[in-house]
């Protein structure tokens, strides 16, 4: 009787996760069993082209779920083992494998909009807050991060705390459209911009964006003829207000894909990680995630900002907008 109860258990711990159904799927792990399955899909392909699929034993589909919780939980390596009934290094292994999987497919599903996706957020914000002319959301988010193993030094803030800048771009789907992680610490909006790739693609790349669209960002960027700002209070907010009024209802959308994107990607609140590379991946894998569940799994067409583009001093045409 013992030894049936013992196989019992042990049957239990490894399948519960997986025979789960909705809506307690969904509880645990932020999306619907069929769009997890999807996932599956998708990871399982993207492992074999790595040549990472046949050198493990465990089940993709359950290899993708401890990922997964690891990723939606503050759980530690050894307390999710002890749910999926294997050990914290295998845990650890299959984490840093979805990780690296969500990187890879990443330019599938985080793309600059096309023209004709473009026109839709345009016309979303333009009957909604009345201001025309807005093809995406910028505004920059702090992932609070634990001490890297190596110069601790660089990666701390004015508060004495560790954390990474995200520059984040987001249309009115809470759908990030493009995301940078710059420097760490405590570094200005606007400089995180001028060294992102997004700021040369889009002083050197006309088909990005429609004329007359623009960016939206708060104070913390500079007016340019990319990106519009609120007017700063000069003593004439009088002539200005219902402008500013405007522009802060069209960026609440950003506060709200990354009140989303932190609240879902739990571990984002707190990344508890020494190496910085892994740090990195981890940001980008839970944006990835965060737009997969919302596309449920459908690939975006769009514009990928990839590959070499002409030199630009983006310091110039800022000044120069």
């Amino acid at each position: 009787m013992a030894e049936d109860r013992g196989h019992y258990w042990e049957e239990s711990r490894t399948a519960s996760f997986r025979n789960l159904q909705d809506p307690h799927f969904q509880q645990h792990f932020r999306m619907d069993k069929a769009t997890f399955e999807r996932l599956v899909h998708v990871v399982a392909h993207e492992r074999l082209r790595m040549g990472t699929l046949h050198r493990h034993r465990t089940d993709v589909g359950e290899a993708t779920l401890m990922g997964l919780w690891m990723i939606f939980n503050k759980d530690t390596f050894r307390s999710a083992g002890l749910n999926f009934d294997y050990d914290r290094k295998t845990v650890h292994r299959q984490c840093l494998i979805l990780l690296n999987v969500l990187c890879n497919v990443g330019k599938k599903f985080i793309k600059w909009p096309s023209a004709r996706q473009r026109q839709a957020t345009e016309l979303f914000y333009r009957r909604t807050f009345g201001f025309p002319g807005v093809a995406g959301v910028i505004d920059g988010t702090l992932i609070p991060i634990t001490a890297p193993s190596h110069q601790k030094q660089r990666y701390v803030d004015k508060n004495h705390d560790y954390s990474m800048n995200v520059m984040i771009v987001s249309n009115h789907r809470r759908i990030i459209i493009d995301i940078y992680i710059g420097q760490p610490g405590s570094v200005h909006d606007t400089r995180v911009f001028r060294r992102s790739p997004l700021a040369y693609a889009l002083f050197t790349r006309p088909e990005l964006l429609g004329p007359n669209q623009n960016l939206i960002g708060d104070g913390g960027y500079t007016c340019t003829s990319k990106m519009l700002v609120p007017y700063t209070n000069n003593g004439h907010m009088a002539e200005t207000l219902l402008f500013n009024f405007k522009i802060s209802q069209c960026r609440a959308t950003i506060e709200r894909t990354n009140a989303l994107l932190k609240s879902r990607m739990a571990r984002t609140q707190k990344l508890f990680c020494k190496n910085i590379i892994t740090t990195n991946k981890h940001i980008a894998a839970s944006a990835v995630l965060h737009n997969f569940i919302l596309l449920q799994g459908e690939e975006q067409d769009g514009i990928v900002i990839e590959g070499e583009v002409p030199e630009v001093s983006v310091q110039e045409a800022i000044l120069a907008g």
